[in-house]
């Protein structure tokens, strides 16, 4: 599989960006989480170029894109997006793929750009204001980044005592390649617009994946089934014994269930709470 990788420059800021798959193939556009890159998504791609036109990029502060000394609210990265997909041209409407922080973008995107997006999966949306814990690990991030690679992989292994040297060494260079602005826009609620506003009003599809809370899942079960009320077509399904990053940690059963999804987009979906089993790992 061949990916294309680029630099797409968009007025006041660049954006490097991959394709992957047929350009003439529908589309469908990957919103990485915080610290991450396009890279996060390769466990995944390959399967997904087999069928559409797969646009991913690294967004705004984060990898090899623009890092801008402020601008990182949702809307600045869902409008990021909307310039890019007005570059790229795609034959029709994107159905967007979003992780994390990722996932949050692709609400404000899916809701204020209903022209552009034909379907949404959330993966493991972070949908609660964060709380002390939370703003414990982004203080944490935020200092090991700013004390350079070692403390950043120290703090890798910490995160994940189960991870591999790899794995921690690219975790400590993502997150030291990050720009300081999308974690203080976090830790000063700069995410605004509210996401549980703007649920109501996304007219299409969507699909939430929820990862296991054991295995680190952000996704509880009372603020998943709030959320699916919220939806006018919402699917939610269950991924036990998969981690916060579904498509790394269990990218089979990913792959399964939103390969299915992206396949019946035109017809309504159920509603109905949905639970995939298989194995834990």
């Amino acid at each position: 599989m061949e990916v294309r990788e680029r630099v797409e420059t968009l007025g006041d800021l660049w954006l490097w960006v991959a394709e992957a798959g047929p350009s003439e193939a529908p589309p469908i556009l990957l919103l990485h989480g915080l610290y991450d890159r396009w890279e996060t998504w390769e466990p995944v791609v390959p399967a997904l170029a087999e069928r559409f036109r797969v646009i991913a990029f690294d967004m705004r502060g984060h990898g090899r894109s623009s890092q801008p000394a402020g601008g990182y609210a949702l809307r600045d990265y869902a409008d990021d997006a909307v310039r890019l997909l007005a570059r790229l041209r795609p034959s029709q409407p994107v159905a967007v793929i979003g992780f994390s922080l990722g996932a949050l973008v692709a609400i404000v995107l899916a809701a204020e750009h209903p022209e552009l997006i034909r379907g949404v999966v959330l993966v493991d949306p972070p949908l609660v204001e964060p709380d002390e814990g939370t703003r414990l690990w982004l203080r944490a991030l935020l200092e090991a980044k700013r004390a350079g690679i070692e403390a950043a992989y120290e703090l890798a292994r910490e995160l994940d005592p189960d991870g591999t040297p790899e794995e921690w060494q690219q975790s400590a260079l993502w997150l030291c390649s990050t720009a300081d602005g999308p974690i203080l826009a976090l830790l000063d609620e700069g995410r605004r617009p509210d996401p549980w506003e703007l649920l109501p009003h996304l007219s299409q599809p969507v699909l939430v994946l929820q990862a296991d809370p054991v295995f680190g899942g952000v996704l509880d079960d009372e603020t998943a089934q709030r959320a699916l009320a919220q939806l006018h077509q919402g699917e939610l399904v269950a991924m036990p014994g998969c981690g916060h990053a579904i498509h790394r940690t269990c990218p089979d059963d990913f792959l399964e269930v939103v390969l299915e999804f992206l396949a019946r987009l035109d017809r309504p979906a159920t509603g109905e709470y949905v639970g995939l089993e298989h194995p834990a790992g």
